[in-house]
């Protein structure tokens, strides 16, 4: 590959920019507001509604694992490009 053509291509690809967003995304919910949202319900004194949160958490921890697991593939894919 010549360096023109190098310097043409993308450092990121539109669906490696979406990984990398939606990482932001969910972090930013796990490590922000889904503990401020449990405090708030157990403040209130609303057990059913922790024990929901709880759930959604370990789904976006879950989601944010699987995102993370594929940015690393994707990484070491272009490593051999």
């Amino acid at each position: 590959m010549s360096k023109s053509q190098s310097r043409d291509k993308p450092l990121l690809q539109d669906s490696e920019y979406n990984v990398i967003k939606q990482l932001e995304n969910e972090a930013d919910f796990l490590y922000s507001a889904v503990e401020d949202y449990i405090r708030d319900a157990e403040k209130d004194n609303k057990p059913e509604l922790v024990k929901l949160w709880n759930t959604i958490k370990e789904d976006e921890q879950n989601h944010l694992s699987m995102l993370r697991n594929e940015l690393i593939k994707e990484i070491k894919q272009n490593e051999f490009r």
